[in-house]
């Protein structure tokens, strides 16, 4: 019997980290990405800038919650190889996509601002190869220090390199973003809208029942289209549920471990980083098909950069100053580092020589280098 519901639970996982997929698209799509729109319009942020930071900082929870938990208990095979394995996939995947899904399959971004990113992120990863394997104080607040720099960085580029595209006020006329205002208005003319996807209460029970995820999001994260003034608990909320997701993903992995003896390494370096990357892909995939691609790029890179000065970098330091020098032992991270260079050289090169545009072609080839990588790994670590 013990071994009957074993078997059933090594096969129950797979829909559940699925599922948890599903409900990572619904938080982007529904709630964190009008949060953010909302918070840009309201302050004047642009596009690139949002991304970098904003939907960047958003979308990492789950790896700043994936990386704290197997630090602290000593697992840096799933925690540094996650970082690693989500760098690759955002370079690679993230960026490829956006071409794909952009309006005629064509997004133009901005040179100053895509070289910007580029750097950091090819600095972030030579700091990177720097610090490991024995990670000491000095290391961990350098690469902390950094996360300050690129934040400022980000925020001085439109005093260094000219006016930033997006002031709020061209997707207000375009409709993709709609101001605090209008959504009020809006509501007090349609009593309809201020109880979402349940017009009448008895279609409560059969929502409950159908999609009890999405009852639970919008019973508790706030919809800034109904409550406009309300996107900075919406944006926080939505950043708890896409962490909390993510962790399910975690465990998920863990206990996929345990009952097919997958290792844990290929583990964190594939499952678990497209699962917790997969926010940043569905927040720029929403993006690039309005044409936006100052924050859908920005989004794609920055979070590496971020993933490497802080949400790595942070728990490491806490770690330090709380037990001493934080050592990796995981070969095989070492020589994802090397991918991680390589792979950031062919999207900067290709790129450049586009125009510093991105075609779908360009997309194709980028997923196809990363299915080259994931076939490196498997044959590394599977072996």
């Amino acid at each position: 019997m013990a071994e009957l519901s074993l078997e059933a639970e090594a096969y129950l996982w797979w829909p559940l980290i699925l599922y948890m997929f599903y409900l990572m698209s619904v938080v982007c799509d529904d709630y964190l990405l009008p949060a953010v729109d909302a918070i840009s319009a309201r302050f004047h942020i642009p596009d690139d800038v949002a991304g970098a930071t904003l939907v960047a900082f958003a979308c990492n929870g789950p790896e700043l919650l994936t990386n704290s938990c197997s630090i602290y208990l000593n697992d840096e095979s799933v925690g540094i190889g996650t970082i690693v394995g989500s760098a690759i996939f955002n370079v690679l995947v993230i960026t490829g996509c956006c071409p794909l899904v952009a309006p005629d399959r064509f997004l133009k971004i901005n040179p100053a601002f895509f070289l910007r990113d580029a750097f950091f992120s090819a600095l972030s990863i030579v700091l990177l190869w720097w610090a490991l394997p024995i990670v000491d104080l000095f290391k961990a607040s350098t690469l902390l220090a950094f996360s300050a720099l690129y934040a400022w960085v980000v925020a001085k580029s439109g005093q260094w390199f000219g006016d930033h595209r997006y002031d709020g006020t061209e997707l207000l006329a375009e409709g993709i973003i709609t101001s605090p205002s209008a959504i009020s208005r809006q509501v007090s003319s349609d009593p309809a809208l201020e109880v979402p996807f349940l017009a009448e209460k008895r279609e409560l029970v059969p929502f409950a029942v159908s999609q009890p995820g999405g009852l639970l999001l919008w019973l508790t994260i706030p919809n800034v289209k109904l409550q406009p003034r309300r996107y900075f608990s919406s944006f926080f909320m939505s950043m708890m549920w896409l962490s909390a997701t993510a962790y399910v993903v975690c465990i998920g992995s863990d206990r996929i471990n345990i009952l097919w003896g997958i290792p844990r390494s290929f583990l964190g370096l594939t499952l678990v980083a497209i699962g917790t990357s997969w926010p940043n892909l569905l927040a720029s995939i929403v993006t690039a098909r309005q044409g936006r691609g100052e924050m859908a790029i920005s989004n794609a890179l920055g979070s590496n950069v971020q993933n490497i000065f802080f949400v790595l970098a942070f728990p490491i330091f806490i770690s330090v100053l709380a037990r001493g020098d934080y050592t990796s032992n995981s070969a095989e991270i070492l020589s994802s580092v090397l991918w991680m260079g390589a792979t950031l050289a062919v999207v900067v090169l290709l790129a450049s020589c586009s125009g510093f545009s991105l075609r779908a072609w360009t997309g194709c080839a980028f997923v196809a280098v990363y299915g080259m990588y994931l076939l490196q790994a498997s044959r590394e670590l599977l072996t």
